[in-house]
């Protein structure tokens, strides 16, 4: 299966579960009176009816004591932060959708440049390294999802259709700001792109004048490819404006879950007889989290790096003032991007993050052993 079937799955799954009101057809986003709708009623619907469903499932667990001599409030703790986390999410669906737009018509006029145009084959080989992150996050998203799904059908409990369908519900939910930040993460990644596609034309063209003066049509170029740097560059700073709050809300619901459900992992894996299989299939999903958010992370460094180009270059070439307008406002315009003026997002700030699930988890695990007997469920 290509990346457009693949991409095409992720939309209509977004759609489905009322991340965005968009379709995508044919290369495009395409909006109808059927699909606001609908993703409007269901907003409204998860909204409301999310904070039963939670305690719902709160109550069944300590019914059916799947989990034993653990603190019961962790599971309040996870609930009510993913809730917040998912709550916020859609309501700020549609500034998203909008800043989503103006970027998919920037990368889209960008790249019917690029397949009229033959790039240097450095940058081919960088664009291709591009490719390897892409379906790297793409692959870490789909099987999050597709995990979560199949846990309705690994209900420790007799099979009962309603069971079943308020724990589909639950997946569904829980998959939301995932989802919505994978959006955030395609924006970046075809930023990027487009900063490679210029990088690229200013290198060549670079050493096409490097012992003459360049042309009219040459100086042309130079001002085009300057102006849609500055685009990217401004495209960049509103799309992070618009997605901070949900990448702070994501971070926090990320270390929360990361926290309790290592902690839980933890006590299942030494204090009961678990199936293997189980064990397994916990670790595995817990780690192809932690990596997701890690690719998100280094997407935005990766991002900031290739707005931030150094053109080593040009010390060796023909000078001229054009160039050097154009390398002065190279220099003066570098990107950081902040969530909300609190920390920079970087590989740095998740090892940060890594940390602080570390020093939480040890936290929670003396509370476990100092407590365990005052928040230990009966199970007679």
């Amino acid at each position: 299966m290509d990346a457009s079937r693949l991409l095409s799955s992720y939309h209509n799954y977004a759609l489905i579960i009322g991340v965005t009101s968009y379709r995508r057809v044919a290369g495009s986003y395409r909006q109808t009176w059927l699909t606001r709708s609908y993703v409007l009623l269901l907003n409204i619907f998860v909204i409301l009816t999310l904070p039963y469903v939670f305690y719902r499932s709160t109550q069944h667990i300590q019914r059916l004591n799947w989990f034993p001599n653990i603190i019961s409030y962790t599971t309040y703790v996870l609930y009510s932060v993913s809730y917040v986390a998912i709550a916020y999410t859609l309501i700020s669906r549609g500034s998203r959708d909008k800043v989503l737009l103006e970027v998919d018509s920037i990368v889209r006029r960008l790249k019917c440049l690029k397949s009229r145009e033959n790039l240097p084959s450095s940058t081919e080989r960088t664009c291709n390294s591009l490719y390897y992150v892409f379906y790297l996050k793409l692959g870490a998203v789909l099987s999050l999802c597709v995990c979560s799904m199949m846990s309705c059908l690994m209900l420790p409990s007799d099979f009962k259709v309603t069971v079943v369908l308020y724990a589909f519900f639950f997946s569904c939910a829980m998959n939301i700001p995932l989802v919505a930040t994978y959006r955030y993460y395609l924006a970046l990644w075809d930023i990027a792109y487009c900063y490679q596609y210029i990088n690229g034309k200013l290198e060549h063209l670079m050493k096409c004048v490097r012992n003459r003066y360049p042309t009219q049509v040459e100086l042309e170029e130079l001002h085009r490819l300057w102006s849609l740097h500055a685009l990217l560059g401004r495209c960049t700073l509103k799309i992070n404006r618009v997605y901070g709050l949900l990448m702070l809300t994501a971070r926090f619901d990320n270390l929360v879950y990361c926290v309790v459900n290592g902690y839980w992992g933890i006590i299942f894996t030494f204090s009961f007889k678990t199936p293997l299989g189980f064990l397994l299939y916990g670790s595995a999903n817990y780690l192809i989290r932690l990596v997701d958010f890690f690719l998100l992370n280094f997407m935005c460094d990766l991002t900031t790096q290739y707005q931030n180009y150094a053109y080593h270059s040009v010390s060796e070439g023909y000078w001229f003032k054009e160039l050097n307008a154009y390398l002065l406002y190279a220099s003066t315009s570098k990107l950081n991007l902040w969530v909300c003026g609190l920390y920079k997002v970087n590989r740095k700030c998740w090892y940060q993050m890594l940390l602080s699930i570390l020093n939480l988890l040890i936290l929670l695990l003396q509370f476990h052993l100092l407590l365990r007997k005052k928040f230990t469920l009966d199970s007679t």
